[in-house]
């Protein structure tokens, strides 16, 4: 059982990242169950593009091909968002394919003050040994709390990306799934040459600053790759 549970926990970034190269899909979280033996849910963020029947039968056939899983459709939740394209994001490093050490981005911590009826959030980061902060500050309505703690953490972001590239955040999206939820952030990269939206999420377990922060970083970091 022990050793069941290992293989899946070592699967997951790989089912993860095969069901992002399907047409469509634009991010994808695998939930295993308490066990971590078998699969308990999989959350989708998808372009309207394909509908979603078509992309839970071309999960199913990924699973089962590539990892010799059969899971019931009815454990694969797909969000579509209108907007987004789920294609292959470009490389934002400014590095060449063959030079490039990717470091991905990680969250350190945030901490938050009230003053009135005013919220401010300050949001740091880290890659490879060097941090970045930010802060940024607003009405402290509970929707507005989550765009202001995605606005910080894309200045940190800023600061990574130099003078020709920066991140705005466009949307900041809860869904509730049966058992999970799911925090979907959409920005826009800009570049010299273009604008490009990406679109994050990451599961929330109870901390809403803690997944604005990571489905930010996952838009980004799956950027960079």
């Amino acid at each position: 059982m022990a050793d069941k549970g290992q293989m899946m926990q070592n699967a997951v970034e790989k089912m993860e990242t095969g069901i992002c190269t399907l047409s469509g899909v634009v991010s994808a979280h695998v939930v295993l169950n308490p066990e971590g033996i078998d699969i308990d849910e999989i959350h989708v963020v998808a372009s309207t593009d394909r509908s979603p029947k078509q992309i839970v039968r071309d999960i199913e056939s990924l699973l089962l091909n590539t990892h010799g899983i059969r899971i019931d459709h009815k454990k694969i939740s797909i969000a579509q968002i209108q907007g987004v394209e789920g294609e292959t994001i470009p490389d934002i490093t400014g590095e060449s394919q063959q030079d490039q050490v990717f470091e991905r981005i990680r969250f350190v911590s945030a901490k938050s003050n009230t003053y009135g009826l005013r919220w401010e959030v300050s949001v740091e980061l880290e890659r490879g040994g060097i941090p970045s902060a930010a802060t940024a500050n607003g009405a402290g309505s509970r929707q507005n709390k989550s765009r202001l703690v995605a606005q910080a953490t894309a200045e940190a972001l800023n600061n990574y990306l130099g003078d020709n590239q920066a991140v705005a955040i466009d949307e900041v999206q809860t869904i509730e799934g049966i058992r999970h939820n799911t925090v979907v952030v959409i920005l826009t990269l800009l570049t010299a040459r273009d604008e490009k939206v990406l679109v994050g999420s990451s599961l929330h377990e109870g901390d809403q600053t803690r997944a604005v922060v990571q489905a930010t970083l996952d838009a980004i970091n799956r950027a960079m790759t």
